[in-house]
C-alpha cells in the first residue's frame, strides 16, 4: 500500500467552525422551546446534528467562560479568574499555554478568530491602545484575528485586526478619560473611559457590527484553499446593547431582544450556506454554543414581560 501524501491526509481532516454566541439563553431558540421568535437555521442544525439538553458553562460571565473554552482549563485555576475584564486589562492567557487553536494549527489547520475577543491584550496595564496589541490572539494559535476587542457594551468601540486597531493614526491617538465619539445607545456603557481615535471609532457602527463580522468570517473561510480550517466565530449577538441591523427590526414578538436573536440566526444561516457554496459542508464540523447563558437585564426583562421565557 502506498503512503498517503500530506495533502491527501489534509483533505480527510474536517473543517471546524465553532460559533460561540454571547449571552444566548437556553430558551432563546425555537428548538429549545421559544415561541415569540423564530430560529429556523439554528433549529435545522439541532435537527440534522446533535442537540444537547444538559450542558454546563465554566463560568456565568464572558471572560472566564471564553478562557475555559479556548484553553480547556477551569478559569478558577488561573488566578481565580471569575470576572470579566475590560479595556485596561492585559492578556489573561499565558502565551505558553496550548489552546484549541494552537493544537489545531500544529495539526495542519489554518486558524482564525473572528468577533468578540474579551481576553485582554499585551503584558502591561493599562493597555496602550496606541501601540500594537501584542501579545493577543495571534500568539495563541490564531493565524488571523479580526473583531471587537472587549465587548459591544464597553469601550473601546473599535475593531482590531491582528495586533492593530483598524483606522488608528498617529495624528489621532486614543486618550484615556476622554469621551469617545461613538453612538450613544441604551445599555452601551462607559463612553467616557477612552476617547480620541475618532476615525477608528467612526468605523464601528453599532447596528452593523453583526453583519460586518459575518462578512469577515465568510470572507476568511472563502480564502481557505490549501489547508483544512478552524474558525472560532464569537458573535457579539446577543450581548447588550441590542442593536440588530435595520432589516431585523420588528421581526419578532419579543422586541429588540428577539430581533437580535433573529439576526444571530440569519448569521448562522449565512455561514451554513457559504459552506455549501464552497463545497465543504459535508466535511465541516459546525458547533454552535453560547458562552454562559442569558442575561436578565432591562431589555431582556421587557422580552420576558412580552411572553418570551428562558
Amino acid at each position: 500500500m502506498s503512503q498517503l501524501s500530506f495533502a491527501q491526509v489534509n483533505q480527510k481532516l474536517p473543517n471546524i467552525v465553532l460559533i460561540n454566541a454571547d449571552d444566548l439563553g437556553y430558551g432563546d431558540l425555537g428548538c429549545y422551546g421559544a415561541t415569540k421568535l423564530q430560529t429556523p437555521n439554528i433549529d435545522k442544525l439541532a435537527k440534522e446534528g446533535r442537540m444537547f439538553t444538559d450542558a454546563h458553562s465554566a463560568s456565568a460571565v464572558c471572560t472566564p467562560s471564553r478562557y475555559a473554552l479556548l484553553t480547556g482549563e477551569y478559569p478558577i485555576r488561573h488566578g481565580n479568574l471569575n470576572n470579566p475584564i475590560f479595556l485596561k486589562n492585559k492578556l489573561v492567557i499565558d502565551t505558553q499555554k496550548e489552546t484549541i487553536a494552537s493544537v489545531l494549527k500544529k495539526a495542519g489547520y489554518a486558524t482564525a478568530c473572528i468577533g468578540k475577543w474579551h481576553l485582554g491584550f499585551g503584558t502591561t496595564e493599562p493597555v496602550n491602545w496606541n501601540k500594537p496589541l501584542n501579545p493577543g490572539p495571534n500568539v495563541l494559535g490564531f493565524d488571523y484575528y479580526y473583531g471587537v476587542p472587549v465587548v459591544n457594551s464597553h469601550p473601546p468601540f473599535v475593531y482590531v485586526e491582528n495586533h492593530d486597531v483598524v483606522g488608528l493614526t498617529e495624528a489621532d491617538p486614543f486618550v484615556y478619560e476622554n469621551k469617545a465619539k461613538t453612538r450613544e445607545v441604551f445599555e452601551k456603557m462607559n463612553l467616557d473611559d477612552i476617547g480620541g481615535a475618532d476615525n477608528a471609532h467612526a468605523l464601528y457602527v453599532d447596528d452593523q457590527v453583526g453583519t460586518h463580522l459575518k462578512e469577515k468570517a465568510l470572507g476568511w473561510m472563502k480564502e481557505q484553499k490549501e489547508k483544512p480550517f478552524f474558525l472560532y466565530f464569537a458573535t457579539t449577538n446577543i450581548h447588550h446593547p441590542f442593536t440588530p441591523a435595520p432589516q431585523f427590526l420588528g421581526t419578532s414578538e419579543s422586541g429588540l431582544y428577539g430581533d437580535f436573536v433573529h439576526e444571530l440566526d440569519w448569521i448562522v444561516g449565512e455561514v451554513m450556506q457559504t459552506l455549501k457554496e464552497m463545497g465543504v459542508a459535508e466535511n465541516t464540523l459546525v458547533i454552535f454554543t453560547s458562552d454562559n447563558g442569558g442575561m436578565f437585564n432591562a431589555t431582556r426583562q421587557k422580552a420576558w414581560k412580552d411572553g418570551h421565557k428562558l
